[in-house]
């Protein structure tokens, strides 16, 4: 049948809804599809590599685009849509078409946005889903808010960092997927910086101020300052269109007072390789978090990450997780024990969040219920041996969920059903109308097969059977070879090629009994269903606390295990400016080489040597020295125990890191701007307590100017910062600085050389290297030979050449200093320098020894950078 044109009730009905819902793809119920048209199905098509197909002409005769999905398949392709960013408005029918009286009543049943995703099977795994929002006022400090509804957590607070990136800074913790940008002023320049800096989430507008009328007492952040409340209110707006039905069940979750978590930057979380490889080509790349997570339940998954991301600076709270874990490790072989049973808990806070959402499937209540035992079994077991000091178990949740466990067990059947309205969703004497309705339609099939009986004793056809389908409902089979035979009061109502089907007056009878008493069950059982989810959501706050207390036991136990069967020991953390490591170990690389990776010791002190100025070879290990001493701060303030003989970290406040060699073209930075734009930020935020490591500053420009960098950063860090600070580089020069500063020392990594083969020790020993062993490098990189015969001669022409740098003087002589950066190569042919010309004619058997000496002064002079003086040579 040919559909009407485009101007019908129902595509007025579609443009409607589109109308109300601006920016997002609508998806419009028909039939078995869902369906899109015009623009947004060829949106849609592309996206989803659907056929693009077409409506009926519209009123100037254009056939209009159209495009669907299947409706049994929807979640498949919301999962795929929503990972490209897009939000989504599902627009259902509401009544059945066969009831309908005209248009059948659509209504939007559904949003769907990255950030506020609740259905497991859209979700990326058991990861935070953040959702945030951040506030730039004219003047004074921004604010930010995260929540995630898929565990009804959210945080918000000031940024700290000065000017877009405190906006980055901020947010670097949580990694949303989605983020609302509101401003007092224009937003387009942190619309703009936030784009880059998180690619992966998508973008949306907030108004400047959101009244707060209607929202939760959490989204009117009392107290705090109008940023942070415009950007708590802009959340809830947002979730109020979003997700209504999970709004109420938001909790805020204190991230501490100022100075209680250690800085961390999306800069220094991928120069550390907490939770994503910091190299582009080999994303699969193990990770802090990949080394350490051996989580047993989704919530501990989740904690993990997020701990990992939001180290603390709080040495009480650090001393509670360690005392905690000390105290599990220390339960011998009952801690795996423990560990078994949590793996049994499913992920509680997603379970509640779904139920307020209504998005709960009839398993997820009944694996609630055998969680909840777990849990109390996990409980039990605690209370059998010493309870870690400061650990909360969920005692108290636990027991307020205590009474659902055995209603639920008493009330749905086991193995349920795929979907509520599958049937067979409650057990016999769970609801009296839905047994009395099960007995109708039980009673219903049993007279069925009677009737089946009896036509086979009393019409002969002994291959007559019931059967039925959604078409032609219930009817009476007869193969065709029989169907002289069949009586006169069968009705025929199909002809296949092998089978008669007929119906009869008993029949429709008995049929109407059962779809009427099967109708009515299903209505009954939905009923009965939403009256369950209404009265669990007031345990749904008790379901997001005690999974925050059990994926934080969890995380606890993972850390005991590892201490005990790693030999990870546990840090000294104060509040001292000490930074001492005996044998320390990279978390990773150790993990990876095993027996092979080299322990190196540290030692920084803010009075005796708070820097560290590495120099060695490349492929020494420099970096990855650096980086380990990064690792082992955060995982001791993050209150796990660490690869080591022993450590003592002095609180750190911020760690900030410049490492790699990036640039941004589309940004119109080079590399060095990259480069200095780090420093600049370093420069400008750490203070005494910081923890800076910096690789290679200064490399990206000329030789002489990234010196004159790279010395002055060192001097500045060292003198008004005072901040404990480690500093690769090959600016070998910069060791002569060193010595003059009263609490810097030099080391590098021991290499071993045997004539033309290398071998990397990986051991940090004290004192300077002049040796880059750059050539052997490229030689392991598969340099041409007749490249490195090259380089080879001009490195020996250009090592036989010093030149002496202002402040490098030793024992009262300047002190030759030789390139070892990019410079301009001298040839063969390369003309005498002006002093070897001036050398050249100058007449000794005419000049008095005053002259000659005052000569050698002013070229010394000159030599050395100083200005002029005294008479000409």
């Amino acid at each position: 049948m040919v559909e009407a044109p485009a101007t019908t009730p129902m595509m007025e009905q579609y443009e409607a809804v589109r109308g109300r819902y601006p920016g997002h793809l609508v998806l419009f119920r028909v039939g078995d599809f869902f369906e899109t048209y015009g623009e947004d199905a060829k949106l849609l098509s592309r996206e989803l590599e659907l056929v693009l197909t077409a409506r009926a002409p519209d009123s100037r005769g254009d056939r209009i685009p159209m495009a669907g999905v299947p409706q049994h398949a929807i979640e498949s392709y919301l999962g795929r849509l929503v990972r490209k960013g897009y939000k989504v408005a599902l627009c259902d029918q509401v009544e059945d078409p066969r009831q309908a009286k005209g248009l059948v009543r659509r209504e939007v049943t559904r949003v769907v946005t990255p950030g506020t995703v609740l259905d497991e099977r859209i979700l990326p795994g058991p990861d935070h889903n953040f959702l945030a929002a951040v506030f730039r006022p004219q003047r004074g400090p921004g604010a930010f808010a995260a929540v995630d509804v898929t565990t009804g957590e959210m945080f918000s607070g000031p940024t700290v960092t000065a000017g877009l990136e405190g906006y980055g800074e901020a947010l670097a913790p949580f990694d949303p997927r989605e983020i609302l940008v509101g401003a007092d002023g224009p937003a387009d320049e942190l619309e703009d910086w936030l784009r880059r800096e998180y690619p992966r989430a998508r973008l949306e507008r907030a108004g400047a101020h959101t009244a707060a009328e209607g929202l939760p007492v959490q989204f009117q952040a009392e107290g705090a300052s109008e940023s942070e409340t415009a950007a708590r209110r802009a959340l809830g707006e947002y979730l109020r269109t979003t997700q209504p039905r999970v709004l109420p069940f938001v909790e805020h979750v204190s991230l501490g007072g100022p100075g209680s978590r250690l800085r961390l930057d999306s800069k220094t979380l991928r120069h550390l390789e907490i939770s994503q490889s910091m190299d582009p080509d080999s994303p699969g790349s193990p990770t802090l978090r990949d080394v350490l997570d051996e989580t047993v339940t989704a919530s501990g998954r989740r904690t993990l990450a997020f701990w990992l991301r939001n180290p603390l600076a709080d040495i009480e709270a650090i001393g509670r997780r360690q005392e905690a874990v000390d105290t599990l490790r220390s339960r011998g072989a009952w801690l795996p024990i423990l560990r078994e049973e949590l793996r049994r808990v499913p992920d509680l806070a997603r379970i509640g969040a779904r139920i307020a959402g209504r998005r709960v499937r009839p398993a997820d209540l009944l694996g609630l219920a055998q969680g909840l035992r777990a849990a109390g079994r996990v409980q039990e077991g605690l209370r059998q041996g010493p309870l870690p000091a400061g650990l909360d178990p969920g005692d108290a949740e636990l027991r307020g969920l205590e009474p659902i466990v055995e209603r639920l067990e008493r009330a749905f059947r086991d193995p349920a059903p795929s979907a509520p309205d599958a049937g067979g969703l409650f057990r016999p004497g769970a609801d009296a109308e839905v047994d009395r309705l099960s007995e109708t339609e039980g009673a219903g099939l049993a007279d069925l097969e009677s009737l089946e009986r009896r036509e086979r004793e009393t019409s002969g056809l002994r291959s007559v059977r019931v059967g039925y389908n959604q078409v032609f409902g219930y009817y009476l089979e007869v193969p065709r070879s029989q169907a002289r035979l069949v009586p006169p009061h069968f009705e025929r109502r199909q002809t296949l090629a092998s089978v008669e089907r007929y119906t009869s007056p008993e029949l429709r009878s008995i049929e109407e009994r059962i779809l009427s008493a099967r109708e009515a069950l299903r209505a009954r059982e939905l009923e009965a269903w939403e009256r369950w989810l209404t009265d669990l959501e007031s345990v749904v706050p008790l379901l997001y606390r005690l999974g925050r207390r059990l994926g934080e036991l969890d995380v606890l136990s993972t850390f005991a295990a590892q201490a005990q069967e790693r030999g990870y020991v546990r840090p000294v953390v104060d509040d001292s400016r000490v930074l001492q490591i005996r044998e320390g170990r990279h978390p990773i690389l150790d993990r990876q080489l095993r027996k092979e990776f080299v322990p190196n010791d540290t030692d920084l002190e803010s009075e005796a040597a708070r820097l560290l100025l590495l120099t060695g070879p490349n492929m020494s290990g420099k970096s990855t020295y650096m980086r380990q001493v990064g690792l082992l701060v955060v995982m001791a303030q993050v209150g796990s125990f660490v690869p080591a003989r022993f450590a003592r970290i002095g609180r750190v406040s911020s760690l900030f890191t410049r490492m790699g060699f990036t640039d941004a073209i589309g940004r119109g930075k080079s590399s060095f701007l990259v480069e200095m734009s780090e420093v600049a930020e370093i420069l400008r935020e750490a203070d005494d307590r910081s923890l800076v490591l910096l690789d290679e500053v200064g490399r990206g420009t000329s030789t002489f100017d990234g010196l004159a960098l790279a010395w002055a950063t060192l001097q500045y860090l060292h003198d008004k910062i005072r901040c404990r600070t480690i500093v690769a580089t090959h600016f070998h020069q910069l060791t002569g600085l060193v010595e003059g500063l009263s609490a810097a020392r030099n080391a590098h990594l021991a290499v071993a050389d045997r004539g033309r083969e290398i071998v990397f020790l990986r051991t940090l020993v004290p004192g300077s290297t002049d040796r880059s062993l750059g050539l052997h490098v490229a030689r392991v990189a598969g340099v041409p030979p007749e490249v490195l015969s090259e380089s080879e001669r001009l490195l020996k022409h250009l090592e036989s050449e010093g030149v002496a740098l202002p402040g490098t003087r030793h024992a009262g002589k300047a002190r030759p200093t030789r390139y070892t950066q990019a410079i301009l190569l001298p040839s063969p042919e390369t003309p005498d320098s002006e002093f070897e010309r001036a050398l050249s004619t100058l007449d000794l058997d005419s000049m008095s020894p005053l002259e000659a000496h005052r000569w050698l002064v002013e070229w010394r002079r000159r030599l050395e950078g100083r200005p002029r003086s005294g008479a000409s040579p």
